[in-house]
């Protein structure tokens, strides 16, 4: 498949659908309300009740993190035999984390971005890297650690490898 197919594929199901941010716990959905600028109530929930959602919950309820869309990412990838990691990427000066999915293809190392509402002018377009270590490069140069956390993500359990770098 190339580059530009398994995007679509992916587009359809996330960039397409109606999907929001936030997350889902025993029914009751949680959305952030920013329009009053940062919504610390929220903030403190998704650090305190979220867990990491089950793919097809995500898919059905149209609401997830970051964590849980390239969770959605990955696992349409694995049914289409496509390798693919999950990222860590932590900010320490700004105390931020965001997650994100790569996969190879082409030769290349590519990089989509599909968080739901993301306000990144990238979002819903393919970054392409020569590789693994080009991409680590840019975001440090950009103050970010990166870590390859693929296999620390635990669905239904508390995303643990992200909240014990926020303070």
């Amino acid at each position: 498949m190339t580059i530009k197919e398994i995007c679509d594929i992916l587009r359809a199901e996330l960039y397409d659908n109606g999907f929001e941010y936030g997350f889902i716990v025993d029914g009751q959905k949680y959305k952030p309300n920013m329009k009053d600028g940062f919504d610390n109530e929220y903030y403190l929930l998704a650090k305190t009740i979220s867990i990491v959602q089950e793919p097809s919950v995500t898919c059905k309820e149209k609401i997830g993190t970051c964590v849980d869309t390239v969770l959605v990412m990955k696992s349409i990838l694995d049914k289409l035999n496509i390798q693919s990691k999950i990222w860590l990427l932590y900010n320490k000066k700004k105390n931020k984390v965001h997650t994100i999915l790569t996969f190879e293809t082409e030769h290349k190392i590519v990089y989509l971005e599909l968080t739901p509402q993301s306000s990144k002018s990238w979002y819903g377009q393919e970054i392409l890297y020569s590789s693994e270590q080009e991409l680590m490069q840019e975001y440090e140069d950009n103050g970010y650690d990166i870590s390859d956390v693929t296999n620390l993500i635990t669905v239904g359990q508390r995303p643990y490898f992200l909240l014990d770098k926020l303070k």
